[in-house]
Parts: C-alpha cells; sequence; structure tokens
C-alpha cells in the first residue's frame, strides 16, 4: 500500500468524522432548544362536551351551533334531574358557570338546594325536551323552548310545555353559563322567572 493513498484514506476519514462530530452537536442543540422551549410553552388543552355538528371559534365570538350543543348539555344537567343526581350535577354545573360575577353561583346553588329539597319530598324526577331554540349570538342567550316531564313517586305524571333561557359568557377559550331561568310565557308579553 502507498503512503500517500493511506494518508488520503486518513484524511477522507478524518474529514467524515468532524462532519458527522458537527452534524451531531449541531442535533444536540437542536434537541436541547427544542426541549427548552416545550418545557416553557404554556398550552391548554380545552375538551368540550362531544359535539354533533362543526362550531366555530374565532375573536372571542362562537357559531350559533356551539351555542346550541352547550344549551342541550347544560339542559340536559339543569333539568334531567332526579333526587339521587342532583348534587353531582350541580357540582358540574358549577364547574363551567361563569366566575366573573359571584352572583351567578349564588344563584346556581340557589336553584339546585330548592331543586333538591323538592325533588326528594315529592321523589320527583324530570326531564326537558328540547322543541326549538332560539339563539342570539351577539348577546350570548338562548332561548329553549320543550316538554318538561315530571314523574311524581310512582302514580304522578306531568307534561308541560315550557321555556327557559340561558345565557353565557366566553371565557378561558370556552361557554360558561350565566344565568338560568325559566321564561313564564303571559298572553300579553312574556316575563322571567329566575331559576
Amino acid at each position: 500500500m502507498n503512503l500517500s493513498t493511506a494518508t488520503r484514506g486518513g484524511e477522507r476519514i478524518t474529514k467524515q468524522r468532524n462532519l458527522f462530530l458537527a452534524l451531531t452537536i449541531l442535533l444536540s442543540i437542536s434537541t436541547c432548544a427544542l426541549g427548552i422551549k416545550t418545557l416553557i410553552q404554556e398550552e391548554r388543552i380545552i375538551i368540550v362536551p362531544p359535539l354533533t355538528s362543526e362550531v366555530m371559534i374565532s375573536n372571542k365570538k362562537v357559531s350559533s351551533s356551539y351555542f346550541e350543543q352547550m344549551t342541550m348539555v347544560f339542559l340536559n344537567t339543569l333539568l334531567d334531574l332526579s333526587p339521587a343526581d342532583i348534587l353531582h350535577k350541580r357540582d358540574w354545573v358549577l364547574k363551567y358557570t361563569s366566575n366573573s360575577d359571584s352572583g351567578f353561583a349564588k344563584r346556581i346553588n340557589e336553584y339546585f338546594a330548592d331543586a333538591a329539597d323538592k325533588y326528594q319530598t315529592f321523589d320527583l324526577v324530570t326531564y326537558f325536551t328540547v322543541k326549538n331554540m332560539e339563539i342570539d349570538e351577539s348577546r350570548g342567550e338562548v332561548i329553549a323552548h320543550g316538554i318538561l316531564t315530571s314523574r311524581y313517586g310512582k302514580h304522578g305524571f306531568e307534561s308541560t310545555p315550557t321555556s327557559y333561557r340561558l345565557s353565557f359568557e366566553f371565557s378561558g377559550g370556552y361557554l360558561r353559563l350565566k344565568e338560568f331561568e325559566a321564561v313564564v310565557e303571559d298572553k300579553n308579553e312574556p316575563q322571567v322567572k329566575k331559576g
């Protein structure tokens, strides 16, 4: 073997080693930078209840389909009640109640306290079937019209056409409940009964 050939082979191996060393250092630096970015970056993952239609959220505005879906979730939690699940549903609703005013949570607590007494006393079970909704995206309000079905004990049964108004606030990336109340329809003008 020729000395010059061996020298060229050694130089080539040295260049390859230096290239791989430089690439290894570069990859190590980029991996460390990515790791630091991941640790520093704050990300929120918002899990919403299962949605059956597409929703749009942009610039603190939400689509009417999102209002509709969230109204269905809250109506099921607020009105589909039995003595066994009132406290659990109260706790769930309070988790998603707006905290911009302490009065919102206070009214929800009062609603569930009144419901707990009534449902225990009369062995009451209710569920609400939505017929249609009026959605006002600009005010963040939904009025749901439907049938409230009540069962008293083993023999009493009643179905009543009823409407409920829910108002929402967009906060923390999702809609939070502000107010929930029954809408009492008078022949001349609809009135709102706080719930």
